[in-house]
């Protein structure tokens, strides 16, 4: 497995314990993780979780907080996911 692929797959874990609005019973589609997302398309999500796609740091952040993660960590650095998206002007 690639690495590509181990990050998709942990994004993939991640929207999928959240509970889906419109479909009772079933985990958070990609299309709703999308529309909730500024930015970041179904496409992208899909390539992301495949181990296709090289998302840039922005991407990562505003799929971070659509799945209700608060901080990451990257390169021993914890960076504050809202804070981040309101620096870069986008909320």
């Amino acid at each position: 497995m690639t690495e590509k692929e181990k990050l998709g797959e942990e994004f993939k874990r991640l929207r999928e314990n959240i509970p889906s609005k419109e479909y009772k019973g079933k985990p958070m589609s990609q299309q709703e993780l999308a529309d909730h997302n500024t930015g970041v398309t179904k496409h992208l999500i899909g390539t992301i979780e495949r181990g296709e796609a090289n998302p840039t740091l922005e991407k990562i952040l505003y799929l971070a907080k659509s799945l209700n993660i608060k901080t990451i960590s990257i390169l021993n650095v914890d960076i504050n996911v809202e804070k981040f998206i309101k620096e870069i002007g986008k909320e």
